[in-house]
């Protein structure tokens, strides 16, 4: 209970500061937040053409507001939209904590688990945006909850979950598979476990992904999970069928809207950007090293093999970056968002960076393989690969908040450890960074000269 009062804390404390210092809608807030009046107002056919994604995030807030309005109290604010997300952030705290526990069921009633569930929770990319109108905490939320569901065993209500995050950010879709695809593993494990004697029903091969030495073996696992899935059919179907329905909604959308995005999508062209691979995995390395690094970590990949597997990597690398390195419009423009630095100190500082950085990106995936791989199997690892390649691959913008769900995904497969020093050197970094970011936003404006009258704030 200490740590849940202590992350409402900081989320109202926060809250508060940054609504009594920036009480105006601010950048997509001012498209946000004028729909969600509109709704509160009674109004749903009226549609800004500048947003991107559905509505999922001003419903819920429609319904908040109506239930303010017994009370005669207007929650249509900006700060009272904004406290939408904080709801959003409790329910995540309260969802990583049951996540940890349902992996990993030794560690229920531990409180290392609630201490490394507050510090996933107050992750700064993710944090930053609960106190704003924004999207991404009701989405982080319900995919995150859709997954709990999945390994609590509640695979309907999962699949309904599932299509909620739809709502918020259409390409949750691809979560979703991920989920659907979890829960047919789950099933046919289930399956072969009561079948032990009967190989004719269900012969799954998933293996601990440290035990995989051969590419056959990666093969027979994928081939396994289809063969299987067919020949069980009659009882993988009754407990897909939400998650089914959600892919088939989101396909007849894709037929009615034309496309994926809504609004403008002149911005939101996809394409082939596999350097978005390189920048989470650097991304990840360093919001996770408290946890996943040491030096018994790094001399592991000190080997005769990792040596050749790192050079064809690298190899590998340099190709990506060379064919498919792209520069967004606005990651050249706008000097808002911490990305906008990133790039122009490091990546244009010269145009050998982006080259000289492979081998970086090389040791950092295998850091974060290795780790990864010590507590899951194959076939999981082999879903989340695909469903990040399909995140960020087609996003031509390199932008911190796609990063949110993949890094927490990740995350929650990374047991609490026993050392709680390693979580208290996370939280202490993290409530730093969020500290800083929360300093900037507040006290650094900055003027554009063709906006004279409008400040500009940095921001993830």
């Amino acid at each position: 209970m200490i740590f849940l009062i202590l992350h409402i804390i900081n989320l109202l404390s926060t809250a508060h500061f940054i609504d009594n210092k920036v009480p105006e809608s601010y950048m997509d807030e001012i498209f946000h937040v004028p729909q969600a009046q509109q709704y509160c107002h009674g109004d749903y056919y009226t549609w800004d053409p500048k947003l991107t994604t559905p509505p999922g995030l001003y419903i819920i807030s429609n319904v908040i507001a109506l239930i303010g309005k017994v009370f005669n109290y207007d929650l249509c604010t900006v700060n009272t939209l904004r406290f939408t997300n904080i709801l959003f952030s409790i329910g995540l705290y309260l969802t990583l904590v049951s996540m940890v526990t349902t992996l990993y069921p030794a560690t229920k009633n531990d409180w290392k688990t609630k201490l490394y569930a507050l510090t996933l929770s107050w992750f700064p990319v993710g944090f930053f945006y609960n106190f704003l109108y924004y999207t991404d905490p009701g989405s982080t939320f319900f995919v995150l909850l859709s997954y709990l569901l999945v390994k609590k065993k509640r695979y309907t209500l999962s699949g309904l979950v599932g299509m909620a995050s739809l709502t918020f950010r259409q390409t949750n879709v691809i979560w979703v598979c991920l989920f659907m695809m979890v829960t047919i593993i789950d099933t046919l494990s289930n399956v072969s476990s009561s079948k032990k004697n009967d190989d004719s029903v269900c012969n799954l091969y998933n293996p601990a992904c440290l035990s995989i030495q051969k590419p056959a073996q990666v093969v027979q696992s994928i081939y396994s999970l289809l063969i299987n899935t067919l020949k069980n059919i009659k009882i993988v179907l009754p407990n897909i069928l939400t998650f089914l329905l959600a892919i088939i909604s989101f396909a007849v959308f894709l037929v009615w809207n034309g496309g994926i995005v809504l609004g403008d999508r002149s911005n939101h062209i996809a394409g082939l950007h596999f350097p978005q691979l390189f920048y989470y995995s650097s991304f990840l390395s360093f919001f996770a090293a408290p946890w996943i690094f040491s030096l018994t970590s790094a001399l592991k990949l000190i080997s005769i093999k990792t040596i050749i597997y790192g050079v064809a990597s690298t190899l590998l690398a340099l190709f990506f970056v060379h064919k498919y390195t792209h520069e967004h419009p606005f990651i050249l423009s706008d000097n808002r968002h911490y990305s906008f630095y990133v790039w122009h100190k490091i990546y244009r500082r010269h145009w050998t960076v982006r080259y000289l950085l492979t081998p970086a990106y090389t040791i950092s995936g295998f850091l974060n393989i290795q780790a990864f791989a010590e507590h899951t199997r194959f076939l999981l690892a082999f879903g989340y690969f695909i469903a990040l390649v399909l995140t960020l691959v087609p996003s031509p913008l390199f932008e911190f908040r796609y990063f949110i769900i993949p890094f927490l995904f990740y995350m929650v497969h990374i047991p609490p450890p026993t050392q709680t020093t390693r979580t208290i050197a996370a939280l202490g970094l993290y409530l730093s960074i969020h500290l800083v970011t929360v300093y900037l936003f507040v006290y650094k404006p900055f003027v554009w000269t063709n906006e004279p009258d409008q400040l500009q704030r940095f921001m993830w």
